[in-house]
């Protein structure tokens, strides 16, 4: 005599004794379903046993919205530093650009930090009127 465990969905399992031609068959029949599910499943692969096994995808298209959003905010800065003087456009590109700070632009064209400081705030109230202007 041989034993069938079945196990089942809720967690309960049952043990039924069985002689041994039945039980034979039995695990032929089980062998049968394991290749029939492999070969109607060996191409296809579900999403939800990927992540469950640790295989994420990237959601692309979020990364490309992203990416227009981001080059279209680059643009727009472009255009609206392109209305700054030449002398407005050095200091951004000093503050932002070479990194210099308020007291080494201001030692290197003889102006007060103060003076820097209020150019600066008066170039970023320009830029913001201008990106305001350009999104409207």
């Amino acid at each position: 005599m041989q034993v069938i465990i079945y196990k089942f969905v809720d967690g309960t399992t049952n043990a039924v004794e069985v002689m041994e031609d039945i039980y034979l068959i039995h695990l032929q029949l089980v062998q049968m379903e394991k290749r029939n599910h492999w070969r109607e499943t060996r191409r296809h692969t579900s999403l939800n046993y990927l992540f469950e096994n640790g295989i994420d995808f990237e959601d692309k298209s979020a990364d490309t919205l992203a990416i227009i959003i981001r080059r279209e905010n680059i643009e727009r800065v472009h255009k609206a530093l392109l209305t700054l003087s030449d002398k407005r456009r050095d200091l951004v590109r000093k503050v932002f650009y070479e990194e210099m700070t308020m007291r080494q632009i201001a030692s290197q064209t003889g102006v007060s930090h103060t003076a820097i400081s209020q150019r600066m705030k008066t170039i970023r109230k320009r830029l913001q009127k201008e990106l305001r202007d350009c999104s409207i």
